[in-house]
Order: structure tokens, then sequence, then C-alpha cells
């Protein structure tokens, strides 16, 4: 029998699920948190629970600047555990509130956040890539929904997003029939930017974070705060928003190195 209080477990299992999230600094300022979990970077509980740890740990690093989200093996990630599942309203607000806020803090980081979807990207897994920035696929990677298949549905915001991304019909297409699609299918639906080939998709990721991260951190993040403001409360609302981040970005010394860099006809060296 456990005796332990739930909240002391729900710990012992995020420390032990945090073996299967890596992280590496393979270019300067990008970090790379890389989902290993088994099987196909299945999205337990505590894996959920340890990518939140790791992303706060991230967003204190400030030599950090950009980050590439990826999965291991044949699976970018194929969601949430069904053997998990339990028929707990208790559990199930509990698990909708940790993946929901998973995928808020991305969206909300400070940090870029790119998505390297290798192979199977599903259910959960492709909510999460949706909470990411930009979307990169693999040339073999598979996408799809397919909750509604086992009774349940896109939830932890993956039907707000979804439809947010690519419109209301082909979200729904996909959601309601639960049926996957291609890499091809998905760029031209608008579900990802960017196609590659298998064996280079995680170098052009980080190409990609490398060229975001040289730039100056703080217009980076304001840029992204507009965008998002905008699009989640309106187009005032973004408004307002540039105008507080124009003065934010604009008194601070990054502001002052591009204009002296720029004038100088040198490369800038940004300190935020």
């Amino acid at each position: 029998m456990n005796d332990s209080p739930p909240e002391q477990d729900s710990k012992k299992q995020t420390e032990l699920e945090k073996e299967s999230i890596h992280v590496g600094k393979p270019r300067p300022g990008v970090a790379q948190l890389s989902i290993s979990s088994e099987p196909l970077g299945v999205l337990r509980f505590g894996v959920k629970r340890a990518l939140l740890e790791e992303l706060a740990e991230l967003e204190a690093d400030s030599e950090i600047r950009c980050l590439v989200l990826s999965g291991s093996g044949r699976a970018f990630s194929v969601g949430s555990d069904i053997r998990d599942f339990r028929q707990d309203v208790g559990w199930l607000l509990e698990n909708e509130y940790v993946e929901a806020g998973l995928n808020a803090a991305i969206e909300d980081s400070r940090l870029p956040v790119i998505a390297a979807c290798n192979g199977f990207t599903l259910g959960g897994g492709a909510v999460l890539a949706l909470a990411c920035d930009i979307r990169m696929a693999a040339e073999s990677a598979i996408f799809g929904f397919p909750e509604v298949k086992v009774g349940a549905f896109a939830s932890g915001s993956g039907t707000q997003r979804l439809a947010h991304l690519v419109g209301r019909g082909r979200a729904l297409d996909l959601l309601l029939t639960g049926r996957t699609i291609d890499a091809s299918e998905a760029y031209s639906m608008g579900l990802v930017e960017y196609v590659q080939p298998d064996d280079e998709l995680l170098e052009r990721a980080l190409d990609l974070a490398e060229q975001i991260a040289s730039n100056a951190s703080p217009s980076v993040s304001a840029t992204k705060r507009c965008v998002n403001v905008g699009l989640r409360e309106g187009f005032e609302a973004g408004l307002a928003m540039e105008r507080q981040m124009r003065v934010e970005t604009g008194t601070g010394p990054d502001a002052a190195e591009g204009k002296a860099a720029f004038i100088e006809k040198r490369q800038p060296r940004f300190t935020e």
C-alpha cells in the first residue's frame, strides 16, 4: 500500500520521467529538448511535468535564445498513454490542466520554439507541435488526431490550436475523422512551415534556431508576444501590445547597439 500523498507521488513520477527528456545546447544560443520516452515518445503524466520543468529552467538561462523540441527514433510523440487513462473526474481535470498548461507555457515562453517533427506526430504529440511557434517536418512524418477513435478528443487545447492554424473546416476534417496525413499534405494545409529530408531535419531545425538566436533577444520575444496577443485577443489588443513593447525594446541596450552597428557597418553584438 502506498501511503505517500498524491503531490509527493506526482513529484516522484516527474523526477523519474526526467530521464526521458534530454537537454542539449548544440549551437550558440540554442537549446534542444528531445523526447525519448518509450514507446514512441509517449507523453505520460510525468513526461509532461518534466517538460514543463525543463522549459522553466531554459527560460531562466539568459544564454538561451531559441529552443528546438524534437523526438527520437520513429516518432516526435504519439501523445498520451491510453493505459494511464482513468474515468475519474479529478484525474481527468488534473491531466487536462497539466497538458494545456504545458502547451500554454510553450506558446507564452520568451523563447521561440521550433518543433522538429520526425516520424509519428499524433494526438497530444501533434497538439504539442501546434503549441510551438514553427513546425518543421521530416518527409516521412505522419500527423493526426486519432483521439475520437478511442472515445476521446483532442483536448489540452488541440481543438482550438488546430482551428486557429488551418481553419475550421480543415481542422474538423482531421479532428472528426481521426485520419492521418503525410508531411506533404500537412504542408499544403499550413500545419507545418517546412518539410525536410529525414536525414537533414534536425540540422535544418538547428540552423533556423541559430539564425533566430543571432538576433536581438528582446526584439524576438516582443515580436512573438505581439503576434500571440493579437491572435488570441484581437487586432486592437495586438496593437496595444506593440506600443508597449516598442517602448521596452526601443529604450534597451540592444536597440542602441543595433543602431550603432548599422551606422558603423558591422555585425551587432547584442548583450540582452
